[in-house]
């Protein structure tokens, strides 16, 4: 039925010149309205343009420079982590960092300190390894776009040990640590 009324439309599209006319006026697009791109309106929308992109510019650098300062620290801390035995022997290795956006990460103004707190995993545990560190080395503006090296100076390790029952292995219990993890002068002479 939906075909029938296809063909005698069509059929009666060819036979009838007004309805022809007026499918034809109808497919032509219309122009586009005339773009006024004079005036202090115009200069107004192109300065806030400018600056709301030079703005989030501005903050997409930050947030890059400060992801990058978090990777670079908290490899260090893990490092650290993985060479403290009773971190070792209370949560296991290999210790793995957690996501980066569970992270917390405090840097000064200039860039030179940095104080992060972030999750770490290993086969018989977890926790938040918390640190302070300052930055070694360049002070230039321009430091940020090379790798920096940090020092760490004081380190705590909050650990969640699980405990398996050898009488109920399904069942787990859990108990918390804090440790501080000491000044290694040894690793910062060397690096």
């Amino acid at each position: 039925m939906l075909a029938a009324r296809r063909l005698s439309a069509a059929t009666s599209a060819s036979t009838s010149p007004l309805l022809g006319r007026r499918l034809s006026v109808q497919t032509q697009p219309t122009p586009p309205p005339e773009a006024t791109e004079s005036g202090p309106g115009a200069w107004a929308r192109r300065a806030v343009a400018l600056s709301l992109l030079g703005l989030t510019g501005a903050v997409a650098a930050s947030a890059v420079s400060d992801l990058s300062v978090f990777l670079s620290c908290s490899s260090q801390a893990i490092e650290k982590a993985t060479q403290n035995l009773q971190i070792v022997n209370a949560i296991g290795k290999p210790i793995v960092r957690g996501p980066w956006y569970s992270a917390s990460i405090a840097v000064n103004h200039a860039r030179h300190s940095v104080s992060c707190t972030f999750a770490v995993s290993a086969p018989q545990g977890s926790g938040l390894l918390k640190f302070k560190a300052v930055r070694l080395g360049d002070e230039s503006w321009y430091s940020f776009l090379k790798p920096s090296d940090w020092e760490i100076l004081i380190m705590d390790a909050i650990l969640d040990i699980h405990n398996h029952s050898r009488q109920h292995p399904c069942s787990t219990s859990s108990r918390l640590h804090r440790m501080q993890v000491p000044y290694n002068s040894a690793s910062t002479a060397s690096g």
